[in-house]
């Protein structure tokens, strides 16, 4: 026991001599990995803030909503499933409006006039008016009306609303097109309407999935509403931007190969200086290790050392290409990389910190296979 700690203090220190006595060594270990560790983070970052951008984007035009307008058979409404139904078999939320026709503005416009049963009452209440009068809802991006009291003419009978705007990104405004709709609750519809909502064939089922992971998630919802269109009979269009999320994905796949393409090159490039150095550290002291072997000392102590000490310059070195890009990654990001004023967060570049980090394991790994090697030649051959 006490010979090992002896044995294990020795090559400690005889690895801090060579540290000294050769500062180029280690010194050149410690740039090579933390400049091309910076730099892998560099154009990793940078292309993990491209897809973010573009996801980002798809999310605001709607890429994580489905629209689907619904017309039954005959006069009578589609029978459609309920949120709780769509919530337990899609993971997703969904509104529901059934179109009634067009109301006149006082400017001269005109709205699309929609209506809601009951059963989502507690659903639509948050977006309507306070009073419980007909609200006409509006895109928060794209404005029509100021917000506040307006008059429209439904059916040529005046009915006293309010303008809210939608809450920003909310799904209902993927169903506007830009423009403004009024709602009418059930229970104020006038009755030559009342009779028509009964009657009226066309609904519009807004479904928005809570966690969009892929295209799939996407795929699964418009394979749903098929399916449903088939055995209830039903016809329609759906819209959605699947098309866009499966280019997204195409680029998913591509960025997969480039971290791959990355790590390829560090591990060829750091394998090769590590290896060097650590086989020709190791011949310049193999007499003594040799040595060493003679009274007892087991090869695999000595390839341990000099794995442990590379372990100890990659990681101190990796560390601090990992602070560095973290600290100063909003000026590589607008001023170098010209991506606008974006940052990441940790968690947004785990992934790539540990596709790097397994690659340098894998640099150290090989460069210990020479000296496992030269380690296990025969004393007398050495000593000779």
């Amino acid at each position: 026991m006490i010979s090992s700690i002896l044995t294990v203090l020795y090559l400690a220190r005889d690895t801090v001599h060579r540290w000294f006595a050769r500062l180029s060594s280690p010194v050149s270990r410690v740039l090579v990995v933390y400049f091309l560790t910076l730099s892998a983070l560099a154009g990793l970052g940078s292309y993990v803030i491209t897809l973010n951008l573009v996801r980002d984007e798809l999310l605001k035009r709607g890429g994580d909503v489905v629209v689907a307008n619904v017309s039954g058979t005959g006069m009578s409404k589609p029978v459609l499933p309920s949120y709780r139904e769509i919530s337990e078999t899609l993971n997703a939320d969904s509104y529901l409006l059934s179109m009634l026709g067009r109301a006149e503005v006082e400017q001269g416009a005109s709205l699309c006039v929609y209506t809601y049963d009951f059963s989502r009452q507690n659903q639509m209440l948050p977006l309507l008016s306070r009073s419980g009068i007909p609200t006409v809802l509006q895109d928060p991006e794209h404005p029509k009306y100021r917000p506040g009291p307006i008059r429209v003419r439904v059916d040529g009978y005046p009915i006293d609303g309010f303008v809210k705007n939608l809450p920003a990104g909310h799904p209902l405004a993927h169903v506007f097109s830009n423009d403004a709709v009024a709602v009418i609750p059930p229970d104020r519809l006038p009755p030559q309407m009342g009779a028509r909502m009964m009657s009226n064939p066309l609904t519009t089922l807004v479904i928005r999935v809570r966690v969009l992971e892929s295209s799939l998630s996407i795929d699964r919802i418009e394979r749903y509403l098929r399916t449903l269109y088939k055995y209830e009979h039903l016809s329609g269009n759906i819209f959605s931007g699947v098309h866009l999320l499966r280019r997204l994905d195409t680029v998913m796949d591509k960025q997969m190969q480039c971290r791959l393409a990355f790590c390829l090159g560090i591990t060829t490039i750091v394998g090769i200086l590590l290896t060097a150095l650590a086989g020709m550290e190791y011949r310049q002291n193999e007499y003594i290790y040799t040595l060493m072997k003679s009274f007892g000392i087991h090869p695999f102590m000595l390839v341990g050392a000099f794995i442990i000490e590379n372990i100890l310059i990659v990681g101190v070195s990796f560390a601090a290409a990992i602070t560095t890009f973290m600290y100063f990654q909003r000026i590589i990001v607008t001023q170098v990389l010209k991506l606008g004023n974006y940052t990441l967060t940790l968690e947004e570049v785990r992934p790539e910190i540990m596709y790097i980090s397994y690659a340098l394991i894998v640099c150290v790994l090989i460069s210990a296979i020479p000296i496992l090697v030269a380690a296990n030649r025969r004393i007398g051959y050495v000593l000779k």
